[in-house]
């Protein structure tokens, strides 16, 4: 029988994890781990999760604290390293405030077992309002519609931008696909794991949607994925990050689907290298050079965004 990993990135929760933590503790499939990786919380969520795990007598369930703050995209990538070191042949994502449905881990697991050719597996939810410091549904948070809906199961369209079809706590990954990540995946690259999951799956013609809703995403003030941090008001420091994170999306694509000799590692290693000088070019602030390549290389920008983007941190020190 396929054993599964929950992996669950924590970051003082102690106020909203306990309904994720019975959604966990009553799944009709018991995940085989369930394992915590915290941040170094302050508010007591350590204590509280081992607690939680005393009072029930939680086999399998593990909680981490990490020594210094990884920040949670990083934290996820941790948990994916953690995941590995088990004998798990599926892994679950998790965040600390979401509520999973029952038959999740089910059903999901079961369409796996009948499809070996799914790497990734991410599912339909709800979202719910909880809190007055979001709008009803947030401009960062949209929910991308297949065409084919009306089907148990939509294949993921190839994407190769930046952005994702699903939030992560709703995907389920292959061992194998999990492996290939970590294998090119370097910490310092700080990649959303919801989006290196969404775009890798669909260029391996992996990534499927099961079209049912298992899970309740719950809108808060405190929802640490999805905010837009950078503007123009932001500093030079932070276009270099968000740069050379792009640098290291494509990087990991690229090496992937070279590995599995599939025929887009080329057009991949296009982008790896378009980001790869768009990054020296900032960081070395060579203003002139950065407007040329906006022209030379403007059909790599996804958006027009990028480019004016590119202009206001041109003249900044």
């Amino acid at each position: 029988m396929s054993k599964t990993a929950i992996l669950v990135a924590t970051y003082n929760g102690r106020k909203v994890i306990e309904p994720q933590l019975n959604s966990f503790r009553n799944q009709e499939l018991q995940a085989d781990y369930v394992i915590f990786r915290d941040d170094l919380s302050t508010d007591g969520t350590v204590d509280y999760i081992k607690a939680y795990i005393e009072k029930y007598d939680l086999k399998g369930w593990t909680v981490l604290s990490n020594e210094k703050n990884l920040g949670w995209r990083n934290n996820f990538r941790e948990l994916l390293v953690d995941g590995l070191k088990t004998d798990a042949d599926y892994f679950f994502y998790s965040d600390q405030d979401n509520i999973w449905f029952s038959d999740k881990d089910r059903k999901q697991v079961e369409i796996l077992d009948c499809h070996p050719e799914i790497e990734l597996l991410s599912t339909d939810i709800e979202v719910k309002k909880v809190s007055e410091d979001v709008d009803d549904l947030p401009n960062w948070f949209s929910i991308f519609q297949f065409e084919d809906k009306e089907k148990q199961l939509s294949k993921y369209p190839e994407r190769i931008f930046y952005s994702s079809y699903r939030v992560g706590w709703v995907d389920v990954m292959r061992r194998g696909f999990v492996s290939d990540m970590l294998e090119y995946w370097k910490a310092d690259y700080n990649i959303t794991h919801d989006v290196l999951n969404s775009v890798l799956a669909s260029l391996l013609g992996t990534g499927y949607n099961l079209n049912e809703v298992l899970g309740t995403h719950l809108l808060h003030g405190h929802n640490a994925t999805g905010k837009r941090l950078l503007t123009a008001k932001s500093p030079k420091s932070a276009h270099l990050e968000e740069l050379y994170k792009l640098v290291g999306f494509y990087d990991v694509l690229y090496h992937i689907l070279k590995k599995r000799g599939l025929p887009r590692a080329d057009e991949m290693k296009s982008y790896y290298d378009f980001y790869v000088k768009r990054h020296r070019l900032a960081q070395e602030n060579k203003t002139f050079a950065v407007f040329a390549q906006i022209l030379t290389d403007w059909k790599y920008y996804p958006a027009m965004s990028g480019r004016v983007r590119d202009v206001i941190f041109a003249f900044k020190r």
